[in-house]
C-alpha cells in the first residue's frame, strides 16, 4: 500500500475534493527552501521499498515551462492542462491574458485527475500533477508526483476499512474521530540548483500496485467531450481503470450508513486534455520475444542474464535511440528502421528497469524486468505409500519452494512421458506389480527448471529386482545414447521413444583423459543415469546424473582397475535392486562388482572364466523377457551370444543370436531405444553408420534400421 503524504498537503478548501470541482491557483503550503527540501528528502526515502508501480508509457520533452509537455498510458497523450477556457482544474491568475512562465501561470496544474464523491462519506482523488517546490511559481522548483488521495468521515472510530479503486486496494484504519485522510504523492522530485525534477520518475510513480511494470491507463468518462477525457464539473461513469475496477468501493462497518457495510461510486469527474503536438517518445522498451523465458512472453521475468531489449519510435520521432538501464550511464542502440535494440551485459539477479531516450530528450515508459536463474527446490511429501504396498493406483505428494512454480512428473515404467499438468496429489492410474519409480520436477515464471526428485514403490506384495539398465540420462522417459569424440567431447543424443535420435547437445569436455567409459545405469540410487569412467592412472570415477543430460562433479570409486580391459554397466546382476559393474581381467577371469546403492562396492565375486575368446561384452538388460539381467558378448568369428542371468549373480545358459557381426564396432546396449519395453542393441559399422537391432523379448531380434550416419568420429559410444 501507499505511504502518508510525502509532501505538504494543501490547505483544506484548497483541494478538489468537493461536488464539484473549482479552478484553482490556490497555492501550496509556505515553507522555507530548507525545510521544503528536507521534507522531501525524507520522504522520498522510503519509495524504494514500495511496492512496484505501474506507469506512464512515455512523456514528451520539457518545454520552456519547465514541465513536460505531455505524459502518455500508450493509447492516449494528455498535456499539461493551465490554459483559460480548456476545461482545466488550474488556471492562470489572470485568465484574460494568455498564460506565460512565469509570470502568468498556476502555482499547480494537472496532466490528468480523476476524482469521485462517495455518497456523503467523502472523496476519492487520483491525479498525475505538476507544482513548485514551495507553492509560488518559482524558475528552478517545478516538480511533479502522482497522487492518490483518500478523504472520508463519519467512520466507525479505529475500524478498518478496505478502499478498492481504479488503480488498487487499500486497507486504512479510521482514526479516533472516524475519519480518513491520507495522501500520498509518489515519485515527488526535489530540484536543486543543479539537478532538474526526474520527469520519467515522475511518471514512473503513475499510480497503483496492480502490476510491475504494466501501463497504468488514464480514466476517461463515457461520452467525454473531443479532445478530452472528461468533464472537471459533472461526473460521470468511467472506463479505462488499469485494475479493472472502473468504480471506488469502501467496505467495513456502517460505510454506507448504519448496518451497510459497502458503499460503491461509480461516477468521476475527469481532467484530460488530450496533446495536440505530433512528436511523440519512443514506445516503451520490451524484452525480445528469445530473451523473455519461461511460461510467459508478457510477464517479464527472465533466466537470460544478458537480454535483448528492443522497442519503437513512431512517425515523425528522431534518432538515435539511447537506453537507461537501472538509471546508469546511456547506452547505444542500434536503430534498424524504426526499431531500436540493444544486447544488454550481463546483469545481476533481480529487478532491472530500462527506458529509451530519443533525440531531444524525449523519453519512454520504462520496462521493469526480473533476472532469475535460480531453479525452484522440489520435494516429495508424506503421505505417500509404503513399499511394498498393494495399492495399485499410488497416490504421490509433493511440493516447492517456489509457490508459483508448476510440475512436471512421471511413473516409470508405464508412465514413462512427463505429465506437464501434475498436480499434488498426484494419483496414477492402475500400475502393474513390479519396481515403479516416480519423478517430479518444478518450472518457476522464468523458465528454471528444478532437479528431479525421486522415489521408488514396489507394489504387489512380492518385492522383484529391477532389471532395466537406466539409459534415460534426461528423464523424458526415452533411451538416450552418450558418445565422445576424438577431441573429448562428450554428447548426449537424445532418443526419440520410436528408434531416432534427436540432435546431440554437449554435456561434457576433457573426456580424452578416460581409457574406459560406462553406462552405469542408477548406480547410486537416485534413480537417475549415471556414467562411470577409468582414468590413466586406473582410478574410477562416478559421474552422477542430474536428470537433465548433465553430470555433478565426479566421485572416486576405485583404484587399480588397470588390470581389467573389459568394463561393463549390467544393471542389477544379483538381485538386490541395486546397479552392478561386470569386469574381465587380463587372465579372462569375469568378475562382478556388485554396487552398494551408493558410491562404493560391496565386493567382487568372479561369476565366469574362459573370457578372453570374447571381443566385445555389453550389459543388455533383461533381453529375453524373464526379469533377469543379461549379458551380450561377441566371440572372435563374429557370432553373438545372450548370457542369461540368473538373477543371483550368475548365468542360466547361453545361447547364440546372431552371426556377422564382425563387421560392426561400437556394440552399445541402450535400452528400450523404441518404445515397445523390450532391450534393444545399437552397433556402428565400419562406415559410420549406426544402426538399431530391435529385440524381440523372447532372446532374439525383431529387425534393424540405420538411425545415424557420421558416427566414425567417435571414440567411445554407451
Amino acid at each position: 500500500m501507499f505511504s502518508q503524504s510525502v509532501r505538504p498537503k494543501m490547505p483544506d478548501g484548497a483541494n478538489r475534493s468537493g461536488s464539484a470541482h473549482t479552478k484553482s491557483t490556490t497555492t501550496l503550503g509556505r515553507i522555507a527552501p530548507a525545510v521544503a527540501g528536507a521534507l522531501l528528502a525524507a520522504a522520498l526515502s522510503p519509495l524504494g521499498a514500495m511496492p512496484a508501480n505501474a506507469e506512464t508509457a512515455g512523456m514528451g520533452p520539457v518545454d520552456s515551462t519547465g514541465f513536460p509537455t505531455w505524459y502518455s498510458d500508450g493509447t492516449v497523450r494528455l498535456q499539461l492542462c493551465y490554459e483559460a477556457g480548456k476545461g482545466c482544474l488550474s488556471e492562470p491568475p489572470n485568465p484574460d491574458q494568455p498564460a506565460s512562465y512565469p509570470g502568468n501561470f498556476p502555482e499547480e496544474a494537472f496532466w490528468f485527475s480523476a476524482s469521485a464523491d462517495v455518497g456523503t462519506l467523502g472523496s476519492y482523488e487520483a491525479a498525475l500533477e505538476a507544482a513548485h517546490v514551495n507553492g509560488p511559481v518559482v524558475p528552478g522548483e517545478q516538480m511533479g508526483f502522482a497522487r492518490l488521495r483518500f478523504r472520508f468521515n463519519g467512520l466507525r472510530p479505529n475500524a478498518q476499512y478496505t478502499i478498492t479503486h481504479p488503480y488498487g486496494v487499500e486497507t486504512i484504519t479510521a482514526d479516533a474521530g472516524g475519519r480518513i485522510n491520507q495522501t500520498t504523492d509518489a515519485g515527488a522530485c526535489a530540484p536543486t540548483d543543479t539537478v532538474a525534477c526526474d520527469w520519467a520518475g515522475v511518471g514512473a510513480a503513475f499510480l497503483g500496485d496492480f502490476g510491475r511494470g504494466t501501463t497504468a491507463t488514464f480514466l476517461t468518462q463515457v461520452g467525454a467531450a473531443a479532445g478530452t477525457l472528461g468533464d472537471i464539473n459533472t461526473a460521470r461513469p468511467v472506463t479505462g481503470a488499469p485494475s479493472g475496477i472502473n468504480s471506488v468501493t469502501v467496505s467495513g462497518p456502517d460505510a454506507g450508513g448504519p448496518g451497510i457495510n459497502t458503499i460503491t461510486q461509480s461516477n468521476f469527474t475527469v481532467q484530460g486534455l488530450i496533446a495536440t503536438d505530433s512528436v511523440g517518445g519512443p514506445n516503451t522498451p520490451d524484452l525480445a520475444t528469445a530473451s523473455d523465458s519461461g511460461r510467459s512472453n508478457s510477464d517479464n521475468i527472465t533466466n537470460v542474464t544478458a537480454p535483448t531489449i528492443t522497442g519503437t519510435l513512431p512517425a515523425g520521432t528522431a534518432g538515435p535511440v539511447q537506453l537507461i538501464v537501472d538509471n546508469g550511464a546511456p547506452r547505444a542502440t542500434t536503430l534498424t528502421g524504426s526499431t531500436y535494440s540493444l544486447k544488454l551485459a550481463p546483469l545481476a539477479q533481480g529487478r532491472h528497469s530500462v527506458r529509451a531516450v530519443a533525440a531531444g530528450g524525449l523519453n519512454s515508459g520504462t520496462l521493469n524486468f526480473t533476472v532469475d536463474t535460480a531453479a525452484p527446490a522440489v520435494s516429495i511429501v508424506a503421505p505417500f505409500p509404503s513399499s511394498p504396498t498393494l495399492d495399485t493406483t499410488p497416490a504421490l505428494s509433493f511440493t516447492s519452494s517456489d509457490t508459483g512454480a508448476r510440475f512436471e512428473c512421471q511413473l516409470q515404467p508405464a508412465n514413462m512421458a512427463w505429465d506437464p499438468t501434475c498436480a499434488s496429489p498426484k494419483t496414477w492410474d492402475a500400475q502393474a506389480s513390479g519396481t515403479h519409480v516416480f519423478h517430479v520436477r518444478a518450472t518457476d515464471a522464468a523458465g528454471n527448471v528444478s532437479p528431479v526428485a525421486s522415489r521408488a514403490v514396489q507394489i504387489g506384495s512380492t518385492v522383484t529386482a529391477s532389471t532395466v539398465k537406466a539409459q534415460d540420462f534426461n528423464l523424458d522417459g526415452k533411451a538416450d545414447t552418450l558418445s565422445r569424440d576424438s577431441s573429448g567431447t562428450l554428447w548426449l543424443y537424445r532418443g526419440t521413444g520410436t528408434g531416432r535420435l534427436l540432435p546431440r547437445t554437449q554435456v561434457g569436455v576433457g573426456w580424452n583423459a578416460m581409457t574406459a567409459i560406462v553406462s552405469a545405469g542408477d548406480f547410486n540410487s537416485d534413480f537417475k543415469a549415471d556414467v562411470v569412467a577409468r582414468d590413466s592412472s586406473g582410478r574410477l570415477w562416478l559421474y552422477r546424473g542430474t536428470g537433465n543430460g548433465t553430470f555433478l562433479a565426479k566421485i572416486q570409486i576405485g583404484s587399480g582397475w588397470n588390470g581389467l580391459n573389459s568394463i561393463v554397466g549390467v544393471g542389477d546382476f544379483n538381485g538386490d535392486r541395486k546397479a552392478d559393474l561386470t569386469a574381465r581381467d587380463a587372465s579372462g577371469k569375469l568378475w562382478l562388482y556388485r554396487g552398494n546403492g551408493g558410491t562404493s562396492f560391496l565386493g567382487r565375486v568372479q561369476i565366469g572364466s574362459g573370457w578372453n575368446g570374447l571381443n566385445s561384452i555389453v550389459g543388455i538388460g533383461d533381453f529375453n523377457g524373464d526379469r533377469k539381467a543379461d549379458l551380450a558378448a561377441r566371440d572372435s568369428v563374429g557370432r553373438l551370444w545372450l548370457y542369461r542371468g540368473n538373477g543371483s549373480a550368475g548365468f542360466a545358459g547361453s545361447a547364440q543370436i546372431g552371426t556377422g557381426w564382425n563387421g560392426l564396432n561400437g556394440i552399445v546396449a541402450p535400452g528400450d531405444f523404441d518404445g515397445d519395453r523390450k532391450a534393444d542393441l545399437a552397433a556402428r559399422d565400419s562406415a559410420g553408420r549406426l544402426w538399431l537391432y530391435r529385440g524381440n523379448g523372447t532372446g532374439r531380434f525383431a529387425g534393424s534400421a540405420q538411425i545415424g550416419t557420421g558416427w566414425n568420429s567417435m571414440s567411445a559410444i554407451l
